[in-house]
């Protein structure tokens, strides 16, 4: 029996299309109620949980946040020296003329400006939904604020006397409330200060409601959901309408709040009587933190959305499937009658055009041999052509970016190694001759010491070209071996100290208090520091001061800083100071030392610094200003796998 293609074709799309199309029209229509229920109940509950579980690190965040701050050594001094309770009298005084004292009032002052003050000031400059900071002593006297207060003795307030805890502390989250000194609505979170196991002051956070709760509305499946923030008593805490201001927080009762009926673990979806889609779960800190028990109101995010929105998402998915649907049959049946132009007599022609742009000279030219069946029936020889052809021209292209390449290091060099070389040599040269019957031995003296500097400023350059050309071309091994940093740094500042001292300049060494001993190829380390901090040198003006800095960094690394106060890198010239040869546009500016200030040498240095770093599996970045350039080195402590993984990048200055 002869069956011809066409209806090959015709069962083809019936079995991939038509029939799969109506089990999905069926599907979509039987199970509609169900599958539009369980899909969008399940949507709000895996969109209501991480937002709980982000209110609760969120709150847990600040708590960490406070007692870090609080515990360092000059803000528990302080606390601890406070050991006496004034009088009920004085407290009185103080309190009454509180609300009225002037700012440079030295009882107020003495709260807003102390080392207690500075460290709360901080905590709020970077926590920005933090409205208010105080901390008292352990008799409940305001010692710290970051504003003023409503009053100075907190010890009768509810907050002071639950973390307080009769002396034990206990960490309090507190309901939301109207802060009067801070002017907002928010909650509370209170933490004792401890010396040992004895409580020495109250730190009482305020968070703004707005800032640390998240956004109060949300796309859903395609649907708008609203999200609020509810108490054991049903009370809205924040939702919508007190985002929009249209209701004060805890003056609502949510709607349904009795019929909603809460699973056991408080976490769950329902569709309530007023065909509600409703997803809630939990806030809940845990029970303890630090050895101090945890107080906190219970809260539930609820999010819901109108089912109405629910099918019409459902009804816009049926719609969409029915378009598709018929988009796919008939593109299949056209498809079907140009299967073979488009297969095969499409592809040979690209790949021809291709091949004649190559020819041309558009060396980025691409043959592309895909087709629309090249998924379902695979590849066949015309792709094998495709991609041999365009593997032909990739290394066709890089050949030439190469030659283009070192034809540019190579006029870099000539015009570069021209002023560069020729004015030490005609230096020395010039000299030898003025000095050839001379007799003056000071002159003599100070002559030799020139062309000696001259001449260490030729083997400077030849030693420097040495070092690049063969690292990129023959030699990539390493020798590793213990470095100790801290010594190598000592080495590096010997050498320096002659060019420091002709510019009258300090280099200072930070090296922190860690050992800091790394695997590392110590000759081309000290390389890497010594043209990091020649650069430095050159760019700082005379007087000024260039920083070496080492700290050790997560994940096994360390990072060498070396700071300069030049006027930083132009715009223009960032995006190519690692490459070889590069250093500006005007020749004329380079130097034919290393004293001179701001001026420009081989353009060599920066690209051993950037190759020996890479080499070592390191990166390179710099952040620069008009106030100075700091150049970063991060190395592996131990040495890194066989794969390298090289890099740069530039970071802008804040």
């Amino acid at each position: 029996m002869r069956i011809g293609i066409r209806t090959k074709l015709v069962i083809l799309l019936v079995a991939v299309a038509l029939l799969p199309l109506l089990a999905a029209l069926l599907t979509i229509v039987v199970g509609g109620r169900q599958l539009r229920s369980q899909v969008f109940g399940r949507g709000i509950l895996a969109a209501v949980s991480p937002a709980a579980t982000n209110v609760e690190d969120q709150l847990l965040r600040e708590i960490e946040v406070l007692q870090v701050g609080l515990h360092q050594k000059p803000v528990v001094a302080m606390l601890a020296a406070a050991e006496t309770r004034m009088s009920e009298e004085e407290l009185a005084d103080i309190d009454l003329a509180w609300p009225t004292l002037e700012l440079d009032d030295p009882r107020l002052k003495g709260i807003l400006d102390n080392e207690i003050a500075d460290a709360l000031a901080v905590i709020q400059r970077e926590e920005q939904q933090v409205a208010e900071i105080l901390v008292t002593d352990r008799f409940g006297q305001l010692l710290a604020a970051t504003g003023r207060t409503t009053d100075f003795d907190q010890s009768d307030e509810d907050w002071w006397q639950s973390s307080y805890n009769d002396g034990m502390g206990r960490i309090c989250v507190r309901e939301v409330t109207f802060d009067t000194s801070a002017g907002t609505w928010g909650v509370t979170i209170c933490v004792p200060v401890l010396r040992g196991a004895d409580v020495i002051g109250v730190a009482k956070l305020f968070l703004s409601l707005r800032h640390w709760l998240p956004e109060a509305t949300r796309d859903v499946g395609g649907g708008e959901a609203h999200l609020s923030v509810v108490n054991d008593a049903g009370a809205v805490i924040y939702s919508p309408q007190v985002v929009a201001g249209e209701a004060e927080p805890l003056e609502r009762v949510y709607p349904g709040w009795a019929a909603l009926g809460l699973a056991s673990d408080r976490q769950g979806w329902r569709v309530t009587p007023d065909e509600r889609i409703v997803g809630f779960a939990p806030v809940l800190l845990p029970a303890e933190m630090d050895d101090l028990p945890v107080a906190q109101p219970t809260w539930t995010l609820v999010l819901s959305m109108r089912e109405m929105e629910a099918r019409r998402g459902l009804t816009r998915l049926t719609m969409t499937v029915l378009l598709v649907g018929l988009l796919l049959i008939s593109g299949l049946f056209l498809g079907g009658v140009v299967l073979i132009d488009r297969s095969v007599i499409n592809r040979i022609r690209r790949i021809s055009r291709s091949a004649r742009q190559v020819a041309e000279g558009e060396l980025k030219a691409r043959a592309d041999a895909t087709w629309t069946g090249t998924r379902l029936f695979g590849t066949d020889e015309i792709d094998d052509l495709a991609r041999d052809f365009n593997n032909m021209v990739r290394k066709l292209q890089r050949s030439n970016a190469e030659l283009t390449e070192a034809n540019e290091l190579k006029e870099n060099f000539i015009r570069i190694a021209g002023h560069e070389l020729r004015t030490p040599v005609s230096y020395i040269v010039g000299m030898s001759k003025l000095l050839k019957d001379c007799q003056d031995r000071d002159r003599l003296v100070q002559a030799m010491d020139t062309i000696r500097f001259k001449a260490g400023r030729l083997d400077e350059i030849i030693q420097s070209m040495f070092k690049l050309i063969p690292e990129q071309t023959l030699d990539e091994n390493l020798k590793y071996g213990p470095v100790d940093l801290t010594k190598l740094l000592e080495s590096v500042y010997t050498d320096c100290q002659p060019w420091i001292e002709r510019r009258d300049q300090r280099l200072i060494i930070e090296t922190g208090e860690d050992e800091a001993i790394i695997q590392a190829d110590e000759s081309k380390l000290r390389d890497i520091i010594e043209n990091l901090v020649m650069n430095a040198i050159k760019f700082t003006p005379d007087g000024g001061e260039v920083r070496i800095a080492v700290q050790k960094q997560l994940g096994g690394y360390v990072a060498i800083e070396v700071f300069d106060q030049g006027p930083g890198i132009p715009e223009q010239d960032r995006p190519h100071i690692f490459e070889p040869f590069y250093s500006g546009s005007d020749i004329m500016t380079h130097s034919t030392g290393k004293s001179g200030y701001g001026k420009k040498g081989m353009g060599l240095g920066l690209a051993i610094v950037k190759h020996f770093t890479e080499l070592h599996g390191g990166i390179i970045q710099f952040i620069t200003g008009p106030n100075g350039t700091t150049f970063i080195v991060q190395l592996p402590i131990d040495p890194p796998p066989t794969t390298r993984h090289p890099g740069m990048s530039y970071q802008p200055e804040a």
